[in-house]
C-alpha cells in the first residue's frame, strides 16, 4: 500500500515537471524553447515565461533559442544536456509593456512607473514604444520592440521634448516653444544664455508652469540663435531688431519711441537714439546688442516746434524763474522769438536763474493754456554754455 502511494507520488510529480516546463519529447530527446535571460562563461538560462532551464552553452541575452537534448533537475533546478541549439522563434505567450525609453544609469521604460530593461533597445531616447517580452529577475527582456514617437503633450512624469528659444538664461531657463514657456532645470554646471534656439529633452512636471528636469547634457541641443524681425514684427521668442529714441530711463529699463515694450539690459540717456538686436520676451526686450548711435547733443532744437505731447530737445535762456512755496518751480525758456514754460518739480533738485542758457530734454505739454515743458529727470536738464 505505502509502495503504491509512493509510485502515485512519484508519477504526479513527473506530470507535474513536464507540464511546468512545457518540455516537449520526441524520438531524439527534449526540446525546449525559451529566451535567454542570463548568460555568462559557459553557463545559460532560458526561460519561457513559466519556467526556466539552465545549459552549458555561452548564448546572447534577449535572443530566442531551442534547445535538444536530455532534460533532468538538479537541487539548482532544470538543467538540459544539449545535443542540438538553435535560434528560435516565440511559441510562449510574451507581456506586453507601452512607456517612454529612458536612460538613467541603466535603460528603463517609464509609464511613468519605471520599468527596468535588461539591456538597451533600439529607439530614441524619449520616445514613446510598445515592448512585448518577459519578465525575469526584476528586469523585463524585451524581445520585440515598436517605436510609436514622442508624446505630443506633456504628461506628468514622462519624458517630453520640446524644441524653443531661451527667454531667461541661467539654471532654471524658461524656453518660449511657440505658444507657451516651459521651466527647463538642467544638469549640474549647465547654462544656456537668452536668445539662443534649442531642443530639450526632460521628464515633464506638470505645476503651474510646465517644468521639465534634464538628466544629462546629451539632452539639450543647441540649434541656432533666434529669427530676426523688425521690432513692430517681431513675436516672443523672436530678436527684435530697430532704431529708437530713448524716451524715458530708469534705473531697470528704457522707455523707446517705437514700441511699448521696455527695453533691459541697456542704458542710454533720455533723448539718445539707439540701435538694438533684442530677444522679445512677453512683455519686454531684453537687449544683445545694443548701440547709441546718435547722442542726444545731435537733436535739433525743438523749441519753436510745439506740438503737445510730443518728445523734443529745447535750448534757450531763462528769462524768469518763479518757485512757490510747495517747491514747485517755473522757469520761462526763450529763443528769439520762441518761448516756453518749463515746469520744475522739486524732486528735479535744480535750481535756475535768470539769463542762464539751458537745455533741456522731455516732452511738450501745458500749464494753464500756455505751451510748456516737462522732464522726467534732473539730469534730463543741462545748464551752462556747453550742454
Amino acid at each position: 500500500m505505502v509502495s503504491r502511494k509512493v509510485l502515485v507520488i512519484v508519477l504526479v510529480s513527473s506530470l507535474l515537471l513536464v507540464s511546468l516546463a512545457l518540455i516537449h519529447y520526441s524520438p531524439e530527446g527534449d526540446y525546449f524553447t525559451g529566451l535567454c535571460v542570463y548568460s555568462s562563461g559557459g553557463f545559460s538560462v532560458l526561460y519561457n515565461g513559466s519556467t526556466s532551464v539552465a545549459i552549458g552553452e555561452k548564448l546572447e541575452p534577449g535572443k530566442v533559442y531551442t534547445v535538444t537534448g536530455r532534460l533532468r533537475e538538479t537541487s539548482k533546478g532544470l538543467w538540459m544536456d544539449v545535443s542540438s541549439l538553435s535560434l528560435g522563434n516565440v511559441t510562449f505567450p510574451l507581456e506586453t509593456i507601452e512607456g517612454a525609453y529612458w536612460v538613467s544609469y541603466s535603460p528603463l521604460l517609464l509609464t511613468p512607473a519605471r520599468v527596468h530593461l535588461a539591456y538597451p533597445i533600439d529607439v530614441s531616447k524619449g520616445e514613446l514604444v510598445r515592448v512585448e517580452g518577459l519578465s525575469y529577475g526584476g528586469k523585463f527582456y524585451p524581445v520585440k520592440v515598436r517605436a510609436l514617437g514622442y508624446l505630443e503633450e506633456p504628461r506628468d512624469g514622462m519624458p517630453y521634448l520640446i524644441e524653443g528659444v531661451v527667454l531667461y538664461g541661467g539654471n532654471p531657463i524658461e524656453v518660449w516653444n511657440g505658444s507657451e514657456a516651459f521651466r527647463v532645470y538642467l544638469p549640474h554646471g549647465v547654462s544656456l544664455r537668452p536668445g539662443l534656439k534649442v531642443e530639450v529633452l526632460g521628464i515633464a512636471r506638470l505645476y503651474s508652469t510646465i517644468t521639465l528636469y534634464v538628466s544629462s547634457s546629451e539632452d539639450l541641443q543647441v540649434l541656432g540663435t533666434a529669427e530676426g524681425k523688425s521690432v513692430e514684427r517681431a513675436g516672443v521668442g523672436d530678436i527684435a531688431v530697430g532704431r529708437c529714441l530713448v524716451l524715458r530711463k530708469t534705473s531697470r529699463y528704457l522707455k523707446l519711441n517705437c514700441t511699448e515694450l521696455k527695453l533691459y539690459g541697456f542704458t542710454a540717456r533720455v533723448g539718445d537714439e539707439v540701435q538694438f538686436k533684442a530677444l522679445r520676451r512677453e512683455s519686454s526686450l531684453l537687449c544683445l546688442d545694443c548701440s547709441i548711435v546718435k547722442p542726444r547733443e545731435e537733436l535739433s532744437n525743438g523749441i519753436c516746434h510745439f506740438e503737445e505731447g510730443n518728445f523734443a530737445k529745447i535750448s534757450g535762456k531763462v528769462a524768469w524763474v518763479k518757485v512757490y512755496k510747495n517747491g514747485f518751480g517755473l522757469a520761462n525758456v526763450t529763443n528769439g522769438t520762441c518761448s516756453l514754460i518749463l515746469k520744475i518739480p522739486s524732486k528735479l533738485g535744480i535750481s535756475l536763474r535768470e539769463n542762464e542758457s539751458l537745455t533741456a530734454y522731455g516732452f511738450f505739454t501745458t500749464y494753464r493754456g500756455i505751451p510748456a515743458f516737462k522732464v522726467e529727470s534732473g539730469e534730463d536738464v543741462c545748464l551752462g554754455r556747453f550742454c
